[in-house]
């Protein structure tokens, strides 16, 4: 059986998500094709996932230094970062959720992600680069915009997304081979087009969900 790990990271808002609702026809799609398969969802606004900031720091130090010296605030830190990394790597698919914040991602998905990239764990360094160690295992991006950053027919007018670029690289370099991404765009900047896209972004995440 396998693990699918659903990390969303779009806030709680009264507002349609689109990046939401297309994951919300994905994950239909796929618990229909795989009814056994074991799925975890991680809301990243729900958990606030701890950051690399000077209490992590300074407790790697002691856990390394003097572990005898570790307090018990240090001690919990320190298991909800493995925590998130041990289940990351237990899982055999990922599928990131998140709508574009100014060319980029939230900064809560960039900070799980600083949490569980961890060295001789997803990847480990070489003399000719960072090797990954999950191979074998899938990865699906969604991602929403209200401009066309990758799907429009005329790209004269489109601006760089490093928040896509970013995970691709990231999944790149822990060693997933096989990864996906479904962007949903230009419901803003084409509003008479919102059905018409909206329709066509389900359509393809139903899709991968059947495959995925």
């Amino acid at each position: 059986m396998s693990t699918l790990l659903a990390i969303l990271a779009h806030p709680h808002t009264d507002d349609f998500s689109w990046s939401l609702a297309t994951f919300d026809e994905f994950i239909k799609s796929y618990e229909e094709e795989h009814p056994d398969e074991h799925i975890i969802i991680r809301d990243l606004f729900e958990e606030k996932v701890p950051a690399l900031d000077n209490d992590t720091f300074a407790a790697w130090k002691r856990n390394k230094y003097a572990p005898d010296t570790l307090t018990e605030a240090d001690q919990v830190l320190l298991a909800r970062h493995n925590a998130y990394v041990d289940e990351f790597i237990a899982a055999d698919k990922y599928v990131f959720v998140n709508p574009m914040y100014n060319g980029f991602t939230t900064a809560e998905l960039k900070q799980y992600i600083d949490v569980i990239a961890v060295p001789r764990k997803l990847f480990r360094y070489t003399e000719n680069g960072p090797v990954g160690l999950l191979k074998g295992k899938k990865s699906l991006h969604i991602q929403s915009a209200g401009g066309f950053y990758h799907n429009e027919e005329d790209a004269s007018h489109m601006a760089e997304d490093l928040g896509a670029a970013y995970i691709e690289q990231t999944m790149k370099m822990i060693g997933i081979e096989a990864r996906e991404q479904l962007f949903v765009e230009g419901y803003a900047h084409y509003p008479e087009r919102a059905e018409e896209l909206k329709k066509k972004a389900f359509d393809e995440a139903r899709e991968l969900g059947k495959d995925f």
